[in-house]
């Protein structure tokens, strides 16, 4: 759900990436703004926006599938052990929505959370893969099917984003928050959290 850069039509017209981009910038700071403050963001005149999106739900709707849709297509498993797998998974996720944090916590206390829920499928199938592989004795929990284990591990990163937008949790420590806390939902105690997460950042430092 981050931001990319806003493009104008060759026919003058606002662009649907120019009016939804607009539309994360402007509800991630006040997710009650009014769609005119999001025409004037975007550049534009409301009417143009309301000629692309019949009423603000409508244009609140699209902005949050296409932020889960992109999510979901940029999520990957790069190399390593399962539950550094993991770790980098949540700190790549963090870095992308952390900047947007209300807007999160927004559509998580919306009518679309099973649609957007359903888009990150792709998400949990990666978190499935890993820990069906990192699961055992010292390594991620067993006792549940990974789909579940997987489905614990995206809530606490979810939660983590929302205490972020709520003030609970402080910004500069989310991340790493974020890490630890999704790795304990998948098994670990708190102190192997903690080293695979040292690990994770500092592979995230040097990329």
């Amino acid at each position: 759900m981050r931001l990319g850069r806003s493009r104008r039509r060759e026919d003058g017209g606002v662009s649907l990436d120019a009016v939804l981009d607009a539309a994360v910038a402007v509800l991630s700071r006040e997710p009650g703004a009014p769609l005119e403050r999001i025409a004037a963001r975007a550049g534009t005149d409301p009417r143009q926006v309301r000629a692309l999106y019949p009423s603000r739900q409508a244009l609140v709707d699209a902005t949050v599938m296409r932020g889960a849709r992109r999510i979901a297509h940029a999520a990957v498993i790069e190399d390593g052990g399962p539950a550094e797998q993991i770790g980098l998974l949540v700190a790549r996720i963090w870095e992308d929505q952390a900047p947007v944090a209300p807007f999160t916590a927004m559509w998580m206390r919306s009518h679309l959370r099973a649609e957007v829920e359903g888009a990150l499928e792709p998400v949990r199938a990666l978190l499935a893969d890993a820990i069906g592989r990192g699961a055992g004795p010292g390594g991620l929990r067993a006792d549940l099917p990974a789909s579940s284990v997987a489905w614990l591990v995206e809530h606490a990163v979810l939660t983590c984003l929302t205490g972020v937008a709520d003030g609970a949790v402080a910004a500069d420590t989310g991340r790493r928050l974020a890490i630890t806390h999704a790795l304990a939902a998948a098994g670990l105690s708190w102190d192997h959290a903690g080293d695979v997460a040292t690990a994770v950042e500092h592979r995230v430092a040097g990329a």
